[in-house]
């Protein structure tokens, strides 16, 4: 339920008080964002006014994937006119060393420790999910940050894109079951081993087991290899002509997805 969602956020900030949730985007989109996702509190910072807050999220997007870190035109005309990044800011010095030392930030300055943007669709209710990272270690803030954007921008669904063997797994499945949709429409940097999965957020007492890993699956799970990829592309044929598999939470295990299957109907 939304009530033990925001008992379970007011936990997580008063756990790391110095955390605060901030938005940046274009300020024609500020009237439809829910500025108290779970009743927390966030301050939306305009991207037009905010060019170094958006220059140092940009350096942490490309910190943290490389060689498929997000360009600059690509930040100003797919994520920020769009939509609004999600920001979790701290104090410099709770990041971790590589993102202190890129940023060349004095301890108490305030900084991005974890963001999430998901984009709009034409589907009504649906977004998709383009970037999340998180440079707060051992403080859970990627499923946190995921969580309350989602809920910033009012999301009913969503459907992502990551790898078998990504440890970002575990991260999706705390908001609940990772739903196999198919392949990835026009193909993938790592195509051989990424999927789009959806996940159903209208369950809102269900999002809560997941977050704190109380939702026991229903039925056994088969346990995949995650390198096992020939098996795992079958997974994917057979959801795409409509067979209801899902990963189960918590996603991943010692190197093995954790699937069920769904009765049909």
């Amino acid at each position: 339920m939304a009530g033990e969602l925001a008992s379970l956020a007011q936990a997580f900030f008063a756990a790391t008080p110095e955390l605060s949730l901030q938005a940046l985007g274009s300020g024609v989109h500020v009237p439809s964002l829910d500025l108290a996702p779970y009743g927390v509190p966030v301050t939306h910072l305009l991207a037009e006014h905010n060019a170094e807050l958006a220059r140092q999220y940009l350096t942490l997007n490309q910190l943290a994937f490389g060689g498929i870190g997000v360009p600059r035109w690509v930040l100003s005309d797919l994520y920020l006119m769009p939509g609004a990044i999600g920001l979790l800011r701290c104090p410099a010095r709770l990041l971790k060393a590589p993102a202190r030392e890129r940023l060349l930030l004095a301890d108490e300055e305030s900084a991005i420790g974890a963001a999430c943007y998901v984009a709009p669709s034409l589907t009504p209710g649906l977004f998709v999910g383009v970037s999340l990272f998180s440079f707060l270690p051992g403080r859970g803030a990627s499923a946190w940050v995921k969580l309350l954007t989602l809920r910033m921008v009012r999301a009913k669904r969503l459907r992502g894109v990551t790898q078998w063997d990504n440890p970002a797994v575990r991260v999706h499945s705390r908001l609940g079951p990772m739903r196999l949709v198919g392949r990835v429409p026009g193909g993938h940097d790592y195509d051989e081993r990424t999927f789009v999965y959806e996940t159903d957020l209208s369950n809102e007492a269900r999002v809560a087991r997941s977050m704190v890993r109380g939702d026991a699956p229903a039925a056994p799970a088969v346990r995949i290899p995650v390198t096992d990829l020939l098996s795992l592309g079958t997974l994917l044929d057979r959801a795409e002509r409509g067979a209801r598999l899902e990963l189960v939470p918590p996603g991943q295990d010692d190197g093995h997805v954790l699937v069920r299957e769904l009765p049909e109907g």
